[in-house]
């Protein structure tokens, strides 16, 4: 575990990111409270402005922050709209699973709060045996059992219950994992991502039952007991319910459409350890924004005449825009990948399809994984190398990093 004085460090650096995101985005930031002592926090408590005695403030890893944006007449507007603020506060838990944001606690929202929840840390390379080589005869591709022991941790950024923070993430995890336990005969709990009256009567009755509590703790902690019995339903393979838990952006629909063309795509590309298909998840995820992408949402006219991505016929740059959940853009790349699949003409007649065939959608996304021996990067757990070959640099590192922890979580990578 960091000591403390490194947990500081490393929130102060975390820190100085938001600032800069903030600044691209628009905002002007003047700085609130950071450390707070003990008897400041009493009043606090006792003035309602706060709901615990274990702030986070009180350790020198929390910060309020003030955010401006300009009015028509040049005016500063303090910003305290939940929604306007929430994509800085995604990127400040997208830089770390131990940074939380009060604008998403569910029982007290806290909009201008960050923290760093202290010895919450994951682990950012994975030790445990690889996964079982899948075969085409089997729909889920298997997790071996050394993985599963470790499957689940650092699932959770923080703990989920009564007077805790409740990320809406690990709230929502908590609830999936749930419902996996339960009967065909229970009422499954609602995956809404908000920490009420049904969850924690869920929790309770998981620790009686399944821990033999007496007296539940009515909470689940990241590395307690309760959620490593929790994760030992987690599924034997990448089915609905495993990315469902990977990808809680993505609609059940969305889940159902690409669970078997992705389960395909990886038996055919050879993505069958569970460090490589944490990676191809991670990645996959992140371009398609959780399955909710199917090609570019830009016109493609940035890509005309474009000869280095073989654009040398008027209109080519809008016709062969990003498609597929690792966007395959350009003639030439369709091209390529027309003549890898037998089907060029079909393809270059109509590059919608890439977009419009789930199974192509996500087989394109293969090919270029194959093509360009991302298995190896991925072996070798280089992140920022799979990310620069898909990407062409580093943007949405923090989100990649993200979904790698989360899909290694699931897998036990």
């Amino acid at each position: 575990m960091m000591s403390l004085v490194t947990e500081q460090a490393e929130f102060l650096l975390h820190v100085g990111e938001l600032l800069r995101k903030a600044v691209e985005s628009g905002f002007t930031v003047t700085g609130g409270e950071l450390y707070r002592t003990p008897e400041q926090q009493a009043l606090y408590l006792r003035d309602g402005r706060s709901k615990t005695m274990n702030s986070q403030h009180l350790r020198r890893l929390a910060i309020d922050l003030n955010f401006f944006q300009e009015e028509a007449d040049g005016s500063l507007k303090l910003v305290y709209d939940t929604n306007v603020l929430r994509p800085l506060g995604d990127f400040w838990e997208g830089l770390d699973p131990a940074n939380r944001w009060g604008g998403n606690w569910s029982n007290f929202k806290d909009i201008p709060h960050f923290e760093r929840q202290s010895g919450t840390r994951q682990p950012t390379a994975g030790t445990s045996p690889a996964a079982s080589p899948p075969t085409a005869d089997t729909p889920p591709i298997p997790v071996t059992a050394p993985a599963v022991a470790t499957r689940g941790i650092g699932l959770l950024a923080g703990a989920v219950g009564q007077h805790c923070a409740n990320n809406r993430d690990d709230v929502e995890t908590v609830q999936r994992l749930l419902n996996l336990r339960s009967s065909a005969s229970d009422t499954p709990l609602k995956p809404d991502g908000a920490f009420g009256e049904k969850t924690h009567a869920a929790i309770c009755a998981f620790q009686r039952e399944a821990l033999g509590l007496m007296e539940p703790e009515g909470k689940i902690d990241p590395r307690d007991r309760t959620l490593a019995a929790l994760c030992q339903s987690l599924p034997g393979g990448i089915d609905e319910p495993l990315l469902a838990l990977l990808y809680l952006r993505a609609s059940d629909a969305d889940i159902h459409d690409f669970a078997a063309p992705i389960r395909d795509t990886m038996v055919k590309r050879a993505i069958d350890t569970a460090r490589r298909q944490a990676h191809f998840l991670a990645q996959i995820g992140h371009e398609s924004g959780e399955l909710r992408w199917r090609e570019e949402l830009a016109s493609g006219k940035a890509y005309e005449g474009r000869r280095d991505l073989g654009n040398t016929q008027p209109g080519d740059g809008p016709r062969f825009k990003g498609r597929g959940l690792i966007q395959l853009t350009g003639r030439a790349n369709y091209e390529a990948y027309g003549k890898a699949i037998s089907r060029k003409e079909e393809l270059l007649g109509d590059p919608k399809m890439v977009a419009e065939d789930r199974q192509l959608c996500v087989d394109a996304a293969g090919w270029f994984w194959e093509k360009n021996k991302l298995n190896d990067r991925a072996d070798r757990d280089d992140l920022v190398a799979v990310t620069k070959r898909i990407n062409g640099g580093t943007n949405g590192l923090e989100d990649r990093r993200r979904l790698l922890l989360r899909a290694k979580a699931l897998l036990g990578a």
